[in-house]
């Protein structure tokens, strides 16, 4: 006992070396830097280990934005920053001096610190909470300490838990912590409280119903194997009533939130039916990369993060070694039976959910008609690893060579089939046997360590698998970046257009996040008065299906709003401009000067033209005219559009401001056959005649 001890001394001390280094060097898994230099110009930032994932914009578009929304805004709650001044209190869990900082402990620091060390300590802790919490679990069903280690690090080391982790990774580690007092030996006031605490804290820091609702249904099965008289006395009553202060304590918290979105038509009106888990996915939780390249590029078509299950090569490693005449002891066993049981048919349960078509109103028995089948994936995933371990920690393996070749040949097997057709090279999964047979030889030396050296190699392969997803990016330039060209850019087309950044691409809330006044933005909530106010002309059951739902808004060049997806808008740029304005002409002036180019295409019935005037830097606007070879007589919207090469190539002497686009509604089919576009300096007077594109000439002013 005391070596054991010990050892969990040692292990405990690394973790805190370790963390220390992490947060000193305000590591994170973000996915920022893609942020940083796409759409910002830093060129030069990039994580010290990894690389940043475009495809977790949740993230580097939303998540991490918001919190420095929140550093910027001094943490409070609604967004003085932002165009919408939107409440903070939503789904996310962002750092807001109020009082549900109290269940939010990752979060502590900021404010007392450097916010990057604040964020680098939140993810740590977060990492923290779902080692050691898995840990406790996997004990509680009679692993040892190494395997209930290497499990819990193998269940980190998974498809869903990495390409999730850097937004949903809370819903998973917080998960066992709520568990963990109902199944412990406090006391009941103890307990109680404690429970009431976690689920708080669980709600509170990322609330993602279709997760927590199927992880909840995890925790009832883990209470009934381990704990099953408390349903059964008068403790059941006071856990119950510290459910329902728990989620009374975030419902109130969240209270407008809850009441937004339960009106929206997404997510509000979204509801699930079982079945849409396809065979392959099924398939990769026993062959964990079947379905992806070394590279994380999808060969099923979706991208990586839908893609990911909690996918382990111990799974079918215990199949092959269990040691199969001993599975009467089981059953034999009452509260074995009992156990095995419970896992089972919970397992089973959450299995046909995500395989096979049952109507919502059957689901509705557990809540599921609010989770999507392949949202369940992580729940599935640990019940399927606790009843592995706890079926192979009662009947024991059989670790022999002639079971590992016939589990070789199996897997070959299945690569050959599912795998190689992809091609030759996408030979991934067969990088778990060499592991495997290391762990045979050392066996044959530790004889009682079998199924800690299964769970070791199938957490190394997880490693090499899924390790290298999520980076290892300081939070310092997230948080500490200073303004470079292309930001200070960005600040003048602001204060142009009387201090609103509306520009395209800049997705999510990363201009905000930035600290700009941006149109481009992420609303968790419907912000219809604003959107009425701005567009009036639209019938109300348009404005309600375009924008009544959490909205990605994106400004484009448009007539009119549109909806994109369901959780994305387009919104035309020109209606939040107020500092250009262009004008239709039938004549001009012989002798202006010639300065700035512009081009001309026909998209779908729209006349797009874009280019650069040569206004003055100092101008405070910049219209235009234009004449064509017949009268459009049509409204003409006019946008700001910046361009960095414009300084860069005219040694400073036209502003990254002077580019714009035009668009005009023309139902005639072709280009016109002359345009003249002239840049009018709305203060001083000035004006220049734009250089035509080859194939388009001037249109010729009649003679006065």
């Amino acid at each position: 006992m005391s070596s054991i001890n010990s050892k969990i001394k040692i292990f405990f001390l690394l973790f805190i070396a370790v963390g220390s280094i992490y947060v000193f060097n305000t590591w994170s898994p973000s996915s920022y830097a893609h942020a940083l230099k796409n759409h910002f110009g830093y060129e030069s930032i990039e994580p010290d280990f990894g690389k940043p994932r475009a495809v977790r914009s949740d993230e580097w578009a939303v998540v991490t934005p918001l919190t420095q929304a929140a550093v910027r805004n001094d943490f409070k709650r609604y967004n003085e920053t932002s165009l919408y001044r939107e409440d903070l209190r939503i789904n996310y869990g962002i750092p807001i001096a109020d009082w549900g900082i109290i269940f939010k402990p990752t979060m502590w620091l900021y404010g007392l610190v450097n916010p990057a060390y604040a964020y680098s300590a939140h993810w740590f802790l977060i990492f923290s909470l779902f080692i050691f919490g898995y840990t406790i679990l996997f004990k509680k069903f009679g692993a040892t300490y190494t395997l209930a280690i290497a499990l819990s690090f193998g269940l980190y080391f998974t498809g869903f838990s990495q390409f999730w982790w850097n937004e949903k990774g809370p819903l998973f580690a917080i998960f066992p912590w709520v568990i963990i007092p109902l199944i412990s030996n406090m006391k009941l006031i103890w307990k109680v409280t404690a429970f009431y605490y976690t689920a708080v804290f669980w709600l509170l820091t990322n609330l993602y119903p279709p997760i927590q609702i199927s992880l909840a249904f995890v925790g009832f099965i883990i209470i009934l194997t381990q704990q099953p008289k408390i349903f059964t006395s008068r403790k059941i009553i006071y856990i119950l009533i510290a459910a329902a202060l728990a989620a009374g304590t975030a419902g109130y918290y969240l209270k407008d939130y809850l009441m937004a979105t339960s009106a929206t038509l997404y997510p509000g009106g979204r509801h699930s039916m079982g079945g849409e888990v396809p065979f392959r996915f099924i398939l990769s939780w026993f062959f964990p990369g079947f379905n992806f390249t070394w590279s994380y590029n999808s060969l099923i078509g979706l991208n990586m993060s839908e893609i990911g299950v909690v996918g382990m090569y111990y799974y079918i490693a215990i199949a092959f070694f269990l040691n199969y005449k001993n599975f009467h002891n089981i059953w034999q066993d009452p509260q074995q039976k009992r156990v095995f049981l419970a896992l089972a048919i919970g397992f089973n349960l959450q299995l046909a959910w995500m395989v096979l078509p049952i109507p919502s109103r059957v689901g509705m028995i557990f809540l599921w008609d609010n989770v999507q089948p392949s949202r369940m994936q992580f729940a599935s995933g640990v019940l399927l690893a606790l009843i592995a371990s706890y079926t192979a920690n009662k009947i024991g393996l059989i670790f022999s060579l002639k079971r590992f070749a016939l589990l070789a040949v199996f897997i070959i097997i299945s690569w050959w089939i599912f795998k190689k057709p992809f091609g030759v090279k996408r030979t991934e999964d067969l990088f778990f046997l060499p592991i495997l047979f290391v762990a045979y030889l050392i066996f044959k030396k530790y004889r009682n360590s079998a199924h800690e050296l299964v769970a070791i190699s199938s957490l190394i392969f997880g490693i090499a698998l899924f390790g290298r997803f999520n980076p290892l990016q300081s939070a310092w330039p997230i948080f500490n970046t200073p303004n470079n060209q292309t930001v200070q850019y960005l600040q003048e087309l602001q204060k142009f257009n009387n201090g609103t950044l509306v520009y395209p691409g800049l997705p999510g809330a990363i201009a905000n996040g930035m600290g700009f006044r941006s149109l481009s933005h992420v609303t968790a909530t419907p912000h219809m008065d604003f959107w009425r106010k701005n567009f009036p002309e639209l019938p109300n059951n348009e404005l309600n299906h375009i924008f009544n739902r959490y909205s990605h808004i994106n400004p484009t060049l448009a007539l009119k709003p549109t909806l994109l997806q369901a959780d994305a808008v387009l919104v035309p740029m020109s209606r939040f401009t107020q500092n250009s304005r262009a004008t239709e002409i039938s004549q001009y002036e012989h002798n202006l000067s010639q300065h700035g180019f512009f081009t001309v295409e026909k998209q779908n019935g729209i006349l797009l033209i874009n280019g650069w005037g040569g206004w003055p830097r100092d101008a405070k606007r910049h219209d235009i005219e234009i004449m064509f070879d017949h009268r459009m007589n049509q409204k003409i919207e006019v946008s700001s559009i910046l361009r960095p090469d414009l300084p860069i190539n005219t040694n400073q002497r036209i502003s990254a401001l002077n580019g714009f686009q035009i668009m005009i509604r023309s139902e005639n089919t072709e280009i016109p056959r002359c345009i003249t576009v002239i840049a009018v300096d709305d203060a001083g007077g000035g004006r220049t005649i734009l250089n035509n594109p080859p194939s388009i000439p001037l249109c010729q002013s009649p003679s006065p």
